[in-house]
């Protein structure tokens, strides 16, 4: 079973990893690709939050 701990590392590192990428490249596409990590990363603490501390939908509809 998956804690809420575990979600929130993964959370950090695509966080992390975007970030890095964001401020280390040049290139246009790579930097919306970075975007992306770290928008993917808020995605999943919405998600997490929501199923392991209140129970309702409203994070899931957040990351949708």
């Amino acid at each position: 079973m998956n804690h809420l701990e575990s979600y929130l590392i993964l959370s950090a590192l695509l966080f992390s990893l975007g970030l890095y990428t964001v401020i280390t490249r040049k290139n246009g596409v790579a930097i919306l690709m970075g975007i992306e990590l770290i928008l993917n990363a808020a995605n999943i603490n919405f998600v997490a939050f929501s199923k392991f501390v209140t129970h309702q939908v409203e994070g899931h509809l957040m990351a949708i």
